[in-house]
């Protein structure tokens, strides 16, 4: 299932983030939130995911429950992605994964944020084929689909991008807050058994 919004639209932020409650809550499985953000920092056009994720790690440092991949200073991108999806695995086997990426789209639907309920599939829109990522994904349609050309790419205005990459970073705390309290807790060694394992050391 798919729900879109304009990122201006005043209900966007209580609206998306009210559907990635209720995606989460139909099967509330998972020990951890992972939210991987894709892009690079290098163009404009495709900064929408690593401007997300840098505004979440300010917003969710310390926080043991949330684990952030891709930043403007560590993004995650076609390069890396398949070496990053391969440490998630490793390290977060239980995770709740959120994917968030910029895409293209027609004219009229610039500036429409999308919340799909099945994993990304990265630069799809530019026939890219990498691997797929995360149980639910949110979208950012950033430019029209039929302008494949750089120079008409580069001129996306930075402002646009920043301004989307805030709603959707409030999309995602809102419902993140409301999520954490649904995580299975991870079982604990209890104090005699920590003991017995110290004392056998």
């Amino acid at each position: 299932m798919m729900r879109d919004i304009h990122y201006l639209d005043k209900k966007s932020v209580a609206y998306l983030s009210e559907a990635l409650i209720n995606h989460y809550f139909s099967k509330p499985e998972y020990t951890e939130i992972v939210i991987v953000c894709v892009g690079t920092n290098r163009y404009t056009w495709d900064a929408l995911g690593p401007m997300v994720g840098s505004r979440l790690s300010e917003r969710f440092e310390g926080n043991r429950n949330i684990q952030i991949y891709g930043t403007l200073e560590n993004p995650v991108h076609a390069l890396n992605l398949q070496k990053t999806i391969a440490h998630i695995s490793k390290l977060h086997s239980k995770a709740y994964i959120i994917a968030v990426d910029a895409c293209l789209g027609q004219f009229y639907k610039i500036g429409t944020l999308q919340l799909v309920e099945e994993p990304l599939y990265p630069g799809s829109s530019l026939d890219k084929q990498l691997p797929p990522i995360g149980h639910i994904h949110v979208k950012g349609i950033i430019n029209n689909h039929s302008a494949l050309n750089h120079k008409v790419m580069e001129h996306t205005s930075l402002t646009f991008v920043g301004e989307m990459s805030a709603v959707i970073s409030r999309i995602l705390v809102k419902s993140s807050q409301k999520i954490i309290s649904g995580l299975v807790p991870v079982p604990q060694l209890d104090n005699e058994a920590s003991s017995h394992l110290s004392s056998a050391t």
